[in-house]
């Protein structure tokens, strides 16, 4: 009886595992439609404040497409790229930017329903504090 008590208490405690792990991927998901705002620091300019909408789609079990729509005063700025999954929470990758023929390199980390994107290119850096729509 004991032992019995004990598979069933480690089939649920297992069964439990499972799903926390399940709901913690789910959390930190990249995939989707993600917005907010931060600062871009360019080389030859003044800090702006920027507004950002960005879309993740999944292309592989580690690789992500990103297509971007930030704007601040004075530009709208249009950009896609790449990223690799690099941990559990955290990618890097390129982006380009073809109005203005930029391209640089970008770091995310997610953290449940947020997200912090970093970037830099030969022009200037930036990052931006998202919230998962």
């Amino acid at each position: 009886m004991i032992t019995r008590i004990s598979v069933l208490l480690l089939v649920g405690l297992a069964l439990g595992l499972c799903f926390c792990i399940d709901a913690a991927a789910a959390a930190t998901s990249l995939d989707g439609i993600w917005s907010g705002s931060g600062v871009v620091n360019p080389k030859d300019g003044v800090r702006e404040t920027v507004r950002c909408r960005i879309s993740y789609k999944q292309e592989s079990e580690k690789v992500f497409g990103v297509a971007a729509t930030c704007a601040t005063r004075s530009r709208k700025i249009q950009q896609t790229g790449k990223l690799l999954k690099v941990g559990p929470t955290s990618y890097v990758g390129d982006f380009y930017n073809p109005g203005y023929d930029i391209s640089g390199r970008v770091r995310v980390v997610v953290r449940a329903s947020t997200q912090t994107v970093t970037f830099q290119s030969a022009r200037g850096s930036g990052s931006v504090s998202l919230r998962k729509h």
